[in-house]
C-alpha cells in the first residue's frame, strides 16, 4: 500500500510540469491602424496567468520588425500589480509584485492582467510588426518568474499600421482629379 502511494507521488511530480498551465502573453489592441498625425500610438502588453503559475516578477522585450514606429517607452501602473523594476537594456519591460493582500509572495494570477503600456512614435508610413519575447538566446535578464522558477510563455505578436493623414489623401485625389482635365 505505501509502495503503491509513494508511486502515486511520484508520477504526480513527474507529470507536474508537462500539466503545468503556460503564461499567455498578448497585445491589446493586437492590430490597430493610427494615422500619421496622432504622433504616437500604444499598446498593452498584457498576460492570462493560471493560478498555478502565478507570477511574482516578470521581464520582456518588444522587438518591432518594420520601420513605421520606433519605441517610445514603457510605464507600469503605479495601482497595478507590478511596480517597475530596473532593466539593464534600459527599455523599461520589468516589473515586481507589489503584493496583494493575501496572497503569499504577492503571486499574480488571472485573465487579462496588463504587464506594461507601450508607446509607440510614429515616424512613417507602412506596417510594423509587434513581436513581445524573450529574444536572446541565453535569456538573460528574461522571463516570467513564479514562486517556484520559471513559467513558460506562449506569446502572441501584432502590428501596428501607419496610415496618411485623410486631409493629404483627399488633398491627394483633388490634384489627380485637376490633372486629368
Amino acid at each position: 500500500m505505501r509502495l503503491a502511494l509513494y508511486c502515486t507521488a511520484l508520477l504526480g511530480l513527474l507529470v507536474s510540469p508537462v500539466l503545468a498551465g503556460t503564461i499567455d502573453v498578448y497585445l491589446v489592441p493586437a492590430s490597430q491602424s493610427v494615422n500619421i498625425s496622432a504622433g504616437t500610438a500604444t499598446v498593452n502588453i498584457v498576460a492570462d496567468i493560471p493560478q498555478s503559475d502565478p507570477l511574482i516578477g516578470w521581464g520582456l522585450d518588444l522587438t518591432l520588425i518594420g520601420t513605421s514606429v520606433t519605441y517610445g517607452g514603457a510605464s507600469i501602473d503605479p495601482n497595478g500589480p507590478f511596480s517597475a523594476a530596473y532593466t539593464p537594456d534600459g527599455d523599461g519591460l520589468a516589473g515586481l509584485t507589489t503584493i496583494p493582500p493575501g496572497r503569499p509572495y504577492g503571486e499574480i494570477y488571472g485573465d487579462g492582467i496588463v504587464l506594461a503600456t507601450v508607446t509607440l512614435n510614429l515616424v512613417q508610413l507602412g506596417v510594423t510588426q509587434l513581436v513581445p519575447g524573450f529574444p536572446d538566446p541565453l535569456g538573460a535578464f528574461h522571463g516570467l518568474m513564479t514562486p517556484t522558477g520559471f513559467a513558460t510563455a506562449a506569446f502572441t505578436s501584432g502590428q501596428i499600421e501607419v496610415t496618411p493623414e485623410p486631409a493629404a489623401l483627399a488633398l491627394l485625389g483633388l490634384g489627380l482629379l485637376l490633372r486629368r482635365r
